[in-house]
């Protein structure tokens, strides 16, 4: 499918753009045009929206027991990451200067972390904070995870909680379980930024006997994660992480009844929205797994959000100046920004030189 044009505007002038900073959290300016702003011909440079589709990403990118995720975009502190695992882990793992936030797309197993197990499945959102050692003690079918890595420091924090999530039914912590691997060489890796340094033991590093204090690794899982709604007019979707710095921020941006988002200009903050499951459609988005990443400061829209057929979705927001590395240019195609639909350009009758 493809759309020049960005989607359908809005039937008649005039069409109102909103202006912010700060996210939504600061100054808000509109400016009043004839021309619906988001559509655009043709693009040259690198600075342009993206779509980006998971699946796309070759196995052989993931070396399977010792398997490292992938970056597919990275900027300033921030990156988003992907992890295939069709098998345990041979090491253990430890993110030293940043904190992961782990969504698993498909697949199930037996996540081993400092202060116990979780058995995650489809739909989990993992927060693993930095410096908590973890791996895949099993794996009951594939896993593929989607990862938010930040230097800042994440919390679950669900607004209007319990009405979204409510944390005290459906946010967990791992459960201590004392069961030790066989004696032999053990393994943990330590990320340190983009180096990694190997640990090595002769006895399991990693089970505890028990836990106090407050918890440390959390998980919810989205099919709990409920949207608010109006009956009439817009309505800011709702965060379920935090960051004490506003860097990095995560909401829920799953069907809900809203009036369709406004035309935007974000000032300060890159969107990556992540659609993770149907049945039904995000504009021309239906593939779970696809990420829709819009630059700060380019003019965008987003389609309908009101889906009678439902869809999961969460939206990232970081102050990060974000760019594709080589794996998100591999599968990345330039999007419009009006129903998220891959980019078709036109030639400019007045531009030298081609346009991509």
């Amino acid at each position: 499918m493809t759309s020049p044009d960005n989607g359908p505007a809005p039937a008649g002038p005039p069409n109102v753009d909103l202006y912010t900073r700060n996210g939504f959290s600061g100054p808000m300016a509109t400016i009043v045009r004839a021309q619906y702003s988001p559509a655009y011909t043709a693009v040259r440079g690198t600075y342009a929206p993206h779509r980006l589709d998971v699946g796309d990403l070759s196995e052989g990118a993931f070396t399977e027991g010792r398997s490292l995720p992938v970056a597919i975009l990275e900027g300033d502190g921030v990156s988003v990451e992907v992890s295939r695992r069709a098998e345990p882990s041979a090491v253990a793992f430890r993110n030293v200067l940043a904190d992961e936030v782990h969504y698993v797309l498909e697949g199930e197993g037996r996540l081993e972390t400092d202060f116990g197990v979780l058995d995650v499945r489809a739909g989990d959102m993992v927060l693993l904070p930095r410096s908590v050692t973890y791996r895949y003690g099993e794996i009951a079918s594939p896993l593929r995870e989607i990862l938010i890595v930040t230097e800042s420091e994440m919390r679950v924090d669900p607004e209007n909680a319990p009405g979204v999530l409510n944390v005290d039914l459906h946010v967990d912590a791992p459960v201590p379980d004392p069961a030790a691997g066989p004696p032999g060489d053990y393994e943990v890796i330590i990320r340190h930024g983009r180096e990694f340094t190997t640990y090595f033991y002769d006895y399991d590093p990693v089970p505890c006997l028990a836990t106090a204090g407050a918890p440390v690794v959390r998980r919810f899982n989205m099919e709990n994660v409920h949207g608010l709604g109006v009956e009439k007019g817009g309505l800011m979707p709702p965060r379920l992480l935090n960051d004490s710095s506003t860097r990095t921020l995560v909401f829920h941006l799953g069907n809900r009844r809203s009036d369709r988002p406004p035309v935007h200009h974000n000032a300060d903050y890159d969107e990556v929205i992540f659609y993770v499951a149907g049945p039904g459609n995000y504009g021309a988005v239906d593939r779970p797994g696809t990420v829709l990443w819009t630059p700060k400061g380019l003019i965008h829209h987003g389609p309908e959000e009101e889906v009678p057929e439902g869809y999961r979705a969460f939206l990232l927001e970081t102050r990060a100046a974000l760019s594709l590395t080589p794996a998100g240019r591999d599968i990345g195609a330039v999007m419009e920004t009006g129903q998220f639909d891959f980019f078709e350009p036109r030639t400019p009758t007045t531009a030298a030189g081609p346009a991509s």
